[in-house]
């Protein structure tokens, strides 16, 4: 008890005094608090025991310490800089008067500019339009005026003959010349020919050009070479000249005003009526096929070798529109083309 006694009344003591020197020295000097403080501060340390002053010392280091890791600020020399660094009050950063007052003007100013702005998107808008029309005027132009030069190429094309060769032609078993299409209404040949003679050697030309198709032309220059031998047969002479009637006619048959197109309306018949031989002498079908011995045999010869050779053959015992003439034609009979009409 008495050792606490005394601890206590010593501690009063070294108390009373340091306030006592305090008071002392901080009215007597122009010194700063912090100065004071620490001067009182030392004194107290020589009255404390050992125990004190290396808590104290201890203290002081781990300040000093924290004091250095901190970034120095600049002091102004006064108090009133000070007082922010008194514990236990933090300082809060207040905004500038001027500050909010700066911000209202640069709020309103973005919104004048809109204004401003507005004609210039205005004069863009109104540059791209007169832009624009210069490119798409110049494409459609090209077009247009290709366009026409396209109509009369295809117009051209559609206009061009695509014809076939014949080779009874190219062969020279028929002499004469490819000629233009001839086209009326439902008759017509794409590829016609116009026959001056028939043969290779010592051709039998036609008293005049006659047009046929090349079916027609093939199978009368096979034709030919057994009338030939016909007439040689009969008369004792050659033939020269042939007497032809009606060729292409774009009509119906024998010339009606109804029923069907004649064959010859596709320039695929031929009518013979005469034949000029080269001793001078004619025989013709009207007379001959009643006439004398002779012809009466050279023109049943020519109607039998025409009935194997062509799918149509009509003579005078046919009807009475083919006394005068023999009819021959490449026609199609039956279902397949193969039925043959001899008359």
């Amino acid at each position: 008890m008495n050792l606490s006694f005394q601890r206590l009344l010593r501690n009063g003591f070294l108390a009373i005094m340091a306030a006592a020197i305090c008071l002392f020295i901080s009215p007597a000097a122009d010194m700063p608090i912090a100065s004071s403080q620490a001067r009182a501060e030392n004194i107290l340390e020589i009255f404390k025991p050992k125990t004190t002053k290396k808590r104290s010392v201890q203290a002081r280091r781990t300040a000093q310490r924290r004091q250095s890791q901190r970034p120095r600020r600049t002091s102004t020399g006064t108090s009133a800089t000070r007082t922010p660094q008194i514990p236990g009050t933090v300082p809060v950063p207040q905004p500038r008067p001027g500050s909010a007052e700066e911000a209202k003007p640069e709020e309103k100013q973005p919104q004048p500019e809109d204004k401003g702005s507005a004609p210039t998107p205005d004069e863009k808008p109104e540059g791209a339009p007169a832009e624009k029309p210069s490119t798409p005027a110049t494409p459609p132009a090209g077009p247009k005026e290709t366009a026409p030069h396209d109509e009369k190429a295809a117009e051209k094309k559609d206009e061009r003959v695509y014809q076939a060769a014949c080779p009874a032609l190219m062969n020279g078993d028929v002499q004469g010349k490819l000629v233009a299409p001839l086209s009326d209404g439902i008759c017509g040949e794409r590829s016609p020919l116009s026959l001056s003679a028939i043969g290779k050697e010592n051709p039998l030309s036609f008293a005049a050009p006659i047009t046929t198709n090349c079916a027609m032309a093939a199978t009368l220059a096979q034709w030919t070479k057994a009338v030939r031998a016909a007439a040689l047969k009969s008369f004792g002479a050659e033939i020269e000249a042939i007497g032809t009637g009606s060729d292409y006619q774009c009509r119906k048959v024998n010339g009606g005003t109804s029923g069907r197109t004649s064959e010859h309306a596709f320039a695929n018949a031929l009518d013979i009526m005469s034949f000029r031989l080269k001793n001078g002498r004619t025989t013709e079908l009207a007379t001959g096929w009643h006439g004398t011995p002779e012809e009466k045999e050279f023109w049943r010869a020519v109607h039998k070798t025409s009935c194997d050779m062509f799918m149509t053959v009509i003579g005078p015992d046919g009807d009475a529109a083919h006394r005068t003439n023999l009819h021959l034609d490449q026609g199609c009979h039956g279902g397949n083309c193969t039925s043959r009409i001899c008359q």
